[in-house]
């Protein structure tokens, strides 16, 4: 009943030539794989842990967002409801800032930028502001009226979560500097995978600061040089995700780590996991009218989960579906 699929040169040809040649030569060069089939499994494994980590970090994005949006119209606004207020119009916004908030609220006919009516509400406006957003609302100084924006008691409510809960604490640059830091990093993590760069293409850890008056970051560790040493930063990375998400809200940092997905990634980033997406066998097929019996067909089921192997399920010469037993 499970069929093996023998190698189509035609067919792998033709992915192969879609992904680019280059593009898997990054996993020959790195990862020391031997053949395309171990390339191609390897670039499954990127997709795959890409997947999981650009939808934990969306969960990031969206806690990350409704905290900074709840503590500024505590303190800022004047449309909108109880925790829900346009107080990005009663701060002094960097110019970026400000154009970002009238992508949202405004709209282009020839060379004019128009208001939309009826206006966005404040909770429209914040859900149309990218992750990048919000690190650099950091930089904010001062409101309109040139009042000191007070971070300390701010960030204090944004980060319930976080070990450190003095106003004195987070009123320090450094600290800010450091907060400032991890949604960079997870901004730019986020990014990679939207431009589907390879996640474990990485450069060196950096100290989580900034550079201020010409003075650089330092480098906390160099970059990975060896399939092992990108699982570890992968795993280092993940945790800081993790992390972050506890600061902003520890009931869905809780949920999420009770999840499947976050064990899912935790699988993704052993290095035994790699070795079977490397070794990953080519697809099986089962055609249904072809079953005797369902007796059969469990067997052939636990047969292909065992050898790890993809599935494709078939209805005489239709495809209905395919399980992916090959990956973890």
């Amino acid at each position: 009943m499970l069929k093996l699929i023998k190698g189509n040169p035609a067919g792998n040809l033709a992915y192969i030539q879609a992904l680019s040649h280059a593009r898997l030569s990054n996993y020959r060069s790195f990862f020391g794989a031997t053949d395309d089939g171990e390339a191609l499994g390897l670039y499954q494994w990127n997709d795959d842990l890409s997947a999981v980590l650009f939808r934990t970090i969306s969960l990031v994005e969206v806690v990350l967002r409704n905290q900074f949006h709840h503590a500024m119209s505590q303190r800022y606004g004047a449309v909108g409801g109880q925790g829900s207020k346009d107080w990005y119009a009663h701060v002094s916004l960097s110019s970026l800032s400000k154009a970002k908030i009238m992508d949202v609220t405004h709209y282009k006919r020839g060379n004019q930028l128009l208001p939309r009516v009826p206006a966005p509400s404040p909770d429209d406006v914040v859900s149309g502001l990218t992750f990048g957003f919000w690190p650099r609302l950091l930089d904010l100084t001062v409101d309109i009226h040139q009042q000191p924006v007070a971070w300390g008691p701010i960030l204090v409510d944004v980060l319930p979560g976080h070990r450190q809960r003095q106003v004195s604490y987070w009123a320090k640059l450094k600290h800010r500097d450091a907060l400032f830091a991890r949604l960079d990093l997870c901004n730019e993590l986020r990014n990679r995978i939207a431009h589907h760069e390879p996640i474990w293409k990485l450069g060196p850890l950096m100290v989580e600061s900034r550079s201020r008056h010409g003075s650089p970051v330092a480098i906390q560790a160099p970059a990975p040089t060896t399939p092992a040493d990108a699982l570890s930063r992968l795993r280092t990375l993940y945790d800081r995700v993790i992390e972050l998400l506890g600061w902003l809200s520890p009931a869905v940092a809780a949920k999420q780590q009770a999840s499947d997905m976050h064990l899912r990634c935790l699988n993704l980033l052993l290095i035994d996991t790699l070795r079977d997406y490397r070794r990953a066998l080519p697809p099986a097929e089962i055609d249904l009218a072809t079953v005797s019996n369902l007796r059969s067909l469990r067997k052939a089921f636990r047969y292909a989960a065992r050898r790890k192997q993809p599935v494709l399920i078939k209805d005489g010469h239709r495809l209905i579906g395919h399980l992916s037993c090959n990956t973890p």
